[in-house]
C-alpha cells in the first residue's frame, strides 16, 4: 500500500524572518506514518518545517506555507499513484496579505496585518489525483463543548470535501494524556481513540480493509 501523510504546520510569511503559523507539533501525523511503514506501506510524508519527523518511512519532503504545500501535494498526486492520503497538516486558514519578501521590517513601531482566507487544502486533493481511486482521510480540530457539534463539523467536512473519514478532535483534550480522537466514516459510524499511537493503528486497520485497495 502507498500512502501519502501530510503534518504539522504550515508558516506563512510576514517579512523574510517572521511568519504567522500554529501550535501543531505534527506528531501525530508521524505517528501515522510509522504505524503505517510497520505493517509494510510505501509512506511519503509531507511535514511542516520543524515538525515531527517520522523514522523508517520511504520519503520526506518538506513544506513551508499553505501555497507550497497546495504544489507538493499536486504534483506527488498527479505523479504517483498512491491508494491513499491521510490529510493530519494543520493548515493555516489565513495567509498575510501582502508578505514582504527578501527584507526584515523595523521593530519598535506598530505594523498593522491584512490577513486573506485560504482555500481549503482537502477539498482539492480528489482533484490533484485526477480521478484516481484512493482513501481520503481527513482531520477537523473544534472548539466546541458539545460533542453533537464536534460531530456536525466532522460530517460537514466529509460532505463538502468528499473525504472516507474524518478523525475530529477538539481543542479541549489538546494538552491531555490521552488525547482523545473520533473518526467519522462518510457512511455513518464512528469510532473513539485514546492516544495518538490508538489512533495510527485505527486508521491502519481501516485502510487495509479499504474497497480501493481491492479488498472485499
Amino acid at each position: 500500500m502507498k500512502v501519502l501523510v501530510t503534518s504539522g504546520a504550515t508558516r506563512e510569511p510576514i517579512d523574510s524572518v517572521r511568519y504567522i503559523s500554529n501550535l501543531s507539533s505534527g506528531r501525530t501525523g508521524a505517528a501515522i506514518c510509522e504505524a503505517l511503514a510497520a505493517r509494510g506501506s510505501r509512506v511519503t510524508q509531507l511535514h511542516g518545517v520543524d515538525s515531527a519527523r517520522a523514522a523508517g518511512i520511504e520519503r520526506h519532503d518538506v513544506f513551508n506555507d499553505h501555497a507550497s504545500l497546495d504544489e507538493m501535494l499536486g504534483c506527488l498526486l498527479a505523479d504517483g499513484r498512491y491508494d491513499a492520503v491521510i490529510h493530519a497538516a494543520a493548515v493555516g486558514d489565513f495567509a498575510v496579505a501582502a508578505p514582504v519578501s527578501g527584507t526584515k521590517l523595523p521593530s519598535g513601531g506598530e505594523l498593522v496585518l491584512r490577513l486573506r482566507p485560504t482555500a481549503k487544502i482537502i477539498d482539492r486533493i480528489r482533484d490533484h489525483a485526477g480521478g484516481q481511486e484512493l482513501t481520503l482521510i481527513g482531520f477537523k480540530l473544534t472548539h466546541d463543548p458539545d460533542p453533537a457539534a464536534q460531530a456536525r463539523a466532522a460530517t460537514d467536512l466529509i460532505a463538502r470535501s468528499g473525504a472516507d473519514y474524518v478523525v475530529q478532535n477538539d481543542v479541549a483534550t489538546l494538552d491531555d494524556v490521552e488525547h482523545v480522537f473520533v473518526i467519522h466514516a462518510r457512511g455513518g459510524g464512528q469510532w473513539r481513540c485514546s492516544g495518538r499511537e490508538a489512533l495510527a493503528m485505527a486508521l491502519v486497520t481501516l485502510l487495509e480493509q479499504s474497497p480501493s485497495r481491492g479488498i472485499a
